[in-house]
């Protein structure tokens, strides 16, 4: 786990990017846009944990060397 804290600040830059895109492309009115983006954000980010989390059990359920 080396540099660890830059990797999750480089995750969180580049789905800040990709929710900032998608909300902007999605919804024609600039402000309704800018209101949703911390909900769908945060959305995006705890997803993207659960799956990181659900990937890490299944990895030390079925990968296990020992």
């Amino acid at each position: 786990m080396n540099d660890l804290g830059f990797h999750i600040g480089l995750f969180l830059f580049s789905t800040l990017v990709i929710v900032a895109v998608s909300c902007m492309f999605t919804e024609a009115d600039d402000q309704k846009a800018l209101r949703l983006f911390p909900r769908r954000y945060l959305t995006f980010v705890l997803v993207s944990t659960v799956v990181v989390v659900v990937m890490l059990a299944v990895e030390h359920t079925f990968a296990s060397v020992s």
